[in-house]
């Protein structure tokens, strides 16, 4: 390895100011360090004369194009990704690329993300269905099953090998498109439950979404000629004489309910459906990522946007992060608001599960630099749920009722609440104890009045 290769698998890339200073002992001039760096075919040399950056190229991983999928179903090419020493990667875009792209960025070497940039997070899979694709690819390179614990070469490789239908709209090399054949809306419910069987018995079914219940994803064909909908299936646990699982019905019910909720008072928010079959709950959620069956539509977790630009928060703290997010010129003021009126929501409807993975970004096509929040998803009451090491569902007890000066969110979570009693598929002890949320919440409106 030579002085130059030294420095710059040590440091990283450097602008060549830096570059120059930290060689200087070893070359004496300038221009003899210009001279050795065009011996060296591994230094990559970016940017104009004046403000150009030096780094080492790892030849051990190829360059590789970032693929886009647009709404119309049609691909591009929008930058290439090369890897560098110092856990660093190089984005070079093409032209017409989304701004995006760059966002992130080292600010003193444009270009270079010191590790994988944010938008390539979905090729990590996570989450319930994930699992099964992560033990097929862990077992056939000897690799961990922990996910989490692969490095960026590893997930690179996995995705390249064996690609993976991801959320959002990004691939390498090429996009990956499951293999799903529709299903009809009217057998779906019998076909669904024989896909929840395969799920259940680790058979790998349907595309990543994070998350650790059962879930799968679909196509639906709805007929008449409407366009085919992805959609994303969770599925409780058998309910007769299991009252954990029957909790587990009414938490996707409010699920629902909350979103269709929010959709009634202008919010966006995912579509929902919910119905009980084969003494099951079932909730489809229709997903906003995909456009039909081709198109689909960027997205990126608050998670991965957060880590980027070095929030150090709470993981749970959707508002101060995209506050960190505001103030790093990420995004607008209004999405800092709209985090905020999201969180007292989820905070009314005792959601203890917001964190920073149920909270995504939609990202544009085109050149638009500023990122706005999806559309809500997972806004259920996991203050509820069956303990994950007990299995029991814990008894319903009357709260206080959160402080919130968000008056619009105290409305919503009222009418969620007043929704849920009334649904015919929950069970009479939570509509009793939603009837007395929504009772709770009608009075703090009432007081706010006077």
């Amino acid at each position: 390895m030579s002085a130059i290769t030294r420095v710059l698998a040590r440091w990283g890339a450097l602008p060549s100011a830096d570059l120059f200073a930290r060689l200087a002992d070893e070359f004496g001039t300038e221009r003899s360090i210009q001279r050795a760096l065009k011996a060296e075919p591994d230094v990559l040399a970016m940017g104009k004369t004046t403000r150009r950056t030096y780094a080492l190229r790892r030849p051990e991983i190829a360059p590789v194009s970032i693929m886009l999928r647009r709404e119309d179903g049609s691909d591009r090419a929008v930058a290439t990704l090369t890897g560098l020493a110092a856990g660093q990667w190089r984005v070079a875009p093409e032209p017409a690329a989304p701004t995006w792209i760059t966002l992130g960025q080292r600010e003193e070497t444009p270009g270079i993300f010191q590790g994988l940039p944010w938008y390539l997070e979905p090729f990590r899979p996570a989450g319930f269905v994930g699992r099964a694709w992560v033990r097929e690819h862990a077992a056939a390179h000897g690799w961990t099953v922990d996910v989490n614990a692969w490095s960026e070469d590893q997930v690179i490789q996995a995705a390249l090998e064996q690609p993976w239908d991801t959320r959002g709209n990004l691939g390498l090399a090429r996009i990956a498109v499951a293999a799903d054949a529709a299903v009809p809306a009217a057998q779906r419910q019998h076909l669904y439950a024989e896909r929840a069987g395969k799920v259940l018995n680790g058979e790998m079914v349907g595309a990543s979404a994070d998350g650790e219940q059962p879930k799968f994803t679909a196509v639906v064909d709805d007929g008449q000629e409407r366009p085919l909908r992805p959609v994303l299936v969770k599925f409780s646990p058998y309910l007769t004489d299991d009252p954990a699982a029957q909790r587990w019905g009414d938490i996707m019910v409010t699920e629902a309910v909350a979103a269709q909720v929010m959709t009634l008072n202008g919010m966006s928010a995912a579509s929902t459906m919910v119905w009980r079959y084969d003494d099951r709950i079932w909730l489809e959620t229709t997903r906003f990522d995909r456009i039909g069956t081709c198109g689909r539509r960027g997205m990126a977790s608050l998670r991965a946007l957060a880590q980027t630009f070095g929030y150090t928060g709470p993981q749970n703290g959707w508002v101060t992060a995209v506050e960190h997010l505001q103030r790093r010129g990420a995004v607008g003021d209004e999405q800092v608001e709209h985090a905020r009126h999201l969180a007292a929501i989820g905070h009314l409807l005792a959601n203890t599960d917001m964190h920073m993975g149920n909270l995504s970004f939609l990202l544009s096509d085109d050149a638009e630099p500023l990122l706005s929040i999806a559309p809500a998803y997972d806004m259920a009451p996991m203050r509820w749920v069956p303990g994950a090491t007990s299995g029991r569902a814990p008894a319903l007890e009357s709260e206080a009722i959160p402080n919130t000066d968000d008056r619009e969110a105290l409305v919503v979570a009222r009418e969620i609440w007043e929704e849920t009693a009334r649904h015919p598929l929950v069970t009479q002890a939570w509509a009793a104890w939603s009837n007395d949320r929504a009772r709770q919440l009608k009075e703090r409106l009432e007081r706010s009045e006077n």
